[in-house]
């Protein structure tokens, strides 16, 4: 009865004639009595604006960008920004890349650093430089959570997909394989699974170690700024922040200078973006050239679809592949839309082959050619290796072996064939001089005592002049030895890759590739300051509607777009699985948090201390400052990084915006 009584009195009022407001919470405006002059208001009154329009009237940045007025439209406008934002990032960053290529380390190389982190700078150096005192203290509220926001992905995500993407095992295949038996008979297959985090891993050189230690230091200005959190007064707090400032400035002036004076650190970054540019471009090449996807939809490599593209290359048909056909690879990769350096690309795909053949350098043949030029260039004064009828000139044989016994026991050692070896020319090969000086010794020595005596080393060396005079077909005693050495080591340089000579630095600059690289740095950096304020005010006023702090928002959102693609970059990279690809991969992820900080730091503290705020973001800068300790101390003293520490680096992520949420919320510290 009470159901129907209610049903009633719903349909009564349905059908009648009645003016009403829905009336919601709002702590900033007065409830109304819900019926005085409502024809022309919304019929619901909602909080702070979250499902009806502002009260303000929307702005449209620069006169035609779309303006938003409630969560929906703000959150459609960051999506679009940041898709934009992040077109701007590459066309900034290939540029750099490409450029870096060219011009190469030094000068540049610091130049190449500042434009990598110039995406974010932009967005934190605009955020402070509006005149409004409160609107440049929220935008160094966003600024803050930029820079903080970058760092700890970097470091979490970044870090944590380069381990598990780069991950080898750390026992030998044999141990591992005896190991896997024993558990599968005892039905120990969670315990094998756990044993992943521990048994494999990342391992990395010690100049990534080095690099870490450099981001260790790179928190200094940080831990000075937190000083500020103990001092009360408002001067006090300002020669804090102009002390950190100064300190800060000069650590990234330091940097600078010692990667001029001593690129090593460049030399690497240099060598990674090679690397990834080959890889893009032969994937690249690849997508273009071959029916279906290299990998399968199990995660294994297609095999056919290999065979094929090693059957389009090899196009002599031989099974194997050439210097030329190489040559014509590396051509086609280049004419599609990826630029890869040529001489870097056939040094990396033809290096294990020549690696395989580097013995072949130290066949005797070719080692009597280069020391026979080295003793005819210094004997051909005192009558040359030849007489005048063409044989060879015994006497002069005698005085070379005197000259090679230096401690003149009418005997020489593997030492002393060394000692001479060392000051031999092989060209720009770098041989083995002990491997050299073995196998001169095992033609030279008849008896095999180790050891070369007058006799044995004037049998020799007329073997080996003799030899030369037949294949030169010269018995001219001025020429027979360059003609020898053309003819015994030509085989050899035709399996090395001769780089083309240096181009001076105009000729550089005034490429068409420099002229692009330059072009697409400009695209992007217009591209990215043109949007960094629109999208600066689209993250406050969404902020403002959900009632969250502006870091939590900035903190994700930004970095994100801008640093996903990198993170999906070094994916390739890493999973080479090889030591010099892990170590360029994580080198240039510490490397760019070094920039990140140094350079976010001083453009924050030089905003604030020049317009006079308030820098209170003590608990911002301890994140920061707990999440590169854990990782840089971690990289710093141990060379490889097991599985588990991916799940360490991944946990740290969530826990840098709890922490924040804790200590603000919970503690209350400001």
């Amino acid at each position: 009865m009470a159901n129907l009584v209610l049903s009633l009195a719903f349909l009564f009022l349905a059908f009648g004639k009645v003016q009403c407001r829905f009336l919601r919470l709002n702590s900033s405006m007065l409830v109304s009595d819900g019926v005085a002059n409502v024809d022309h208001r919304s019929p619901f009154l909602s909080l702070n604006g979250l499902l009806s329009s502002s009260a303000e009237a929307c702005e449209h940045y620069y006169g035609f960008f779309p303006c938003a007025d409630n969560i929906g439209g703000f959150l459609f406008q960051i999506v679009v920004y940041e898709y934009l934002l992040a077109t701007g990032e590459k066309f900034l960053t290939k540029g750099s890349k490409q450029l870096f290529n060219i011009i190469g380390t030094g000068f540049f190389g610091d130049v190449f650093e500042i434009l990598m982190v110039l995406p974010e700078m932009m967005v934190v150096l605009i955020a402070g430089l509006t005149e409004n005192e409160d609107d440049a203290q929220a935008g160094v509220s966003v600024s803050v959570g930029v820079c903080a926001g970058s760092t700890v992905f970097c470091l979490t995500l970044q870090w944590g997909i380069c381990v598990i993407f780069g991950r080898n095992s750390f026992k030998p295949e044999s141990s591992t394989s005896r190991d896997s038996e024993h558990s599968t008979s005892r039905t120990s297959l969670m315990k094998e699974k756990l044993s992943l985090l521990t048994d494999s891993g990342v391992t990395t050189d010690n100049k990534t170690g080095y690099t870490a230690g450099i981001m260790l230091l790179s928190l200094i200005p940080f831990i000075i700024v937190q000083l500020s959190g103990i001092i009360n007064t408002s001067s006090g707090n300002r020669i804090v922040v102009l002390i950190a400032l100064i300190v800060s400035v000069s650590g990234l002036l330091v940097y600078f200078m010692y990667q001029i004076l001593d690129p090593w650190i460049q030399e690497r970054s240099l060598e990674y973006t090679k690397y990834e540019n080959l890889l893009a471009g032969f994937l690249n090449h690849v997508q273009r050239h071959t029916q279906g996807r290299l990998v399968t939809n199990e995660g294994a490599p297609n095999v056919p679809v290999i065979r094929s593209l090693f059957a389009k290359v090899d196009r002599d048909g031989d099974q194997t592949l050439s210097i030329s056909e190489v040559e014509a690879l590396i051509a086609d990769i280049k004419s599609g839309k990826v630029d890869v350096e040529k001489e870097y690309a056939i040094a990396e795909v033809v290096q294990p082959w020549i690696e395989e053949r580097r013995h072949e350098l130290v066949k005797i043949e070719r080692l009597m050619s280069r020391i026979l030029k080295h003793v005819h260039s210094q004997a051909f004064e005192a009558g040359g290796l030849l007489t005048d009828d063409g044989s060879p000139n015994v006497d002069r044989i005698k005085s070379i072996f005197e000259e090679f016994d230096s401690n003149h026991n009418n005997l020489i050692s593997q030492s002393e064939l060394k000692e001479v070896i060392q000051n031999i020319r092989f060209g720009k090969f770098q041989l083995d001089h002990d491997l050299v000086a073995e196998n001169v010794m095992k033609d030279f020595d008849e008896d095999g005592d180790q050891m070369i005596s007058e006799q044995e080393f004037i049998n020799g060396f007329t073997k080996w002049i003799h030899k030369a005079t037949h294949i030169a077909n010269s018995k001219d005693s001025k020429n027979f030895i360059d003609e020898f050495d053309k003819i015994a080591w030509k085989e050899v340089d035709s399996l090395m890759y001769e780089k083309e000579e240096n181009r001076g630095i105009i000729h550089k600059l005034l490429s068409r590739d420099c002229i692009k690289s330059v072009l697409q740095i400009i695209l992007g950096a217009a591209i990215v300051s043109f949007l960094a304020e629109p999208l600066i005010y689209s993250i406050l006023d969404l902020s403002t509607a959900l009632g969250l702090p502006n870091f939590y928002i900035s903190f994700v959102i930004i970095p994100f777009a801008l640093k996903f693609k990198m993170a999906v970059s070094a994916i390739f990279p890493a999973s080479q699985k090889s030591l010099k690809t892990a170590s360029l991969t994580f080198s240039e992820i510490y490397g760019g948090v070094v920039m990140n900080n140094i350079t976010g730091l001083s453009i924050l503290l030089a905003i604030v201390y020049i317009k006079g705020l308030t820098w209170d973001y003590s608990v911002e800068v301890l994140v920061i400052l707990v999440v590169c300790a854990i990782i840089g101390l971690l990289a710093f003293f141990r060379s490889s990084y097991p599985l588990w520490t991916c799940i360490l680096a991944f946990f740290l992520y969530p826990f840098s915006l709890l922490l924040v949420h804790f200590l603000h919320n919970i503690v209350g510290w400001d």
